[in-house]
């Protein structure tokens, strides 16, 4: 397997990660008694899952400075 598509299959799994890290962040914020710390650890989470993935698009010459969008 050539470095290009590792860092394809690399670029997927974090996607999935954070797509994950997405859904309890929603989960724990919909609660009714809504876990503050629980979500702030998944948020600093996906940030670094963020970082991650942005690294993995400059391996293919990508640069990208991703952002969350309000929910």
């Amino acid at each position: 397997m050539d470095q290009s598509s590792n860092a394809h299959n690399e670029i997927i799994n974090v996607l999935d990660r954070i797509e994950r890290l997405n859904t309890m962040v929603q989960m724990h914020t919909e609660q009714p008694s809504a876990d503050s710390l629980a979500i702030e650890g998944y948020e600093r989470l996906r940030e670094q899952y963020i970082s991650q993935l942005e690294e993995l698009l400059a391996s293919l010459n990508i640069r990208a400075d991703i952002q969350l969008r309000a929910a």
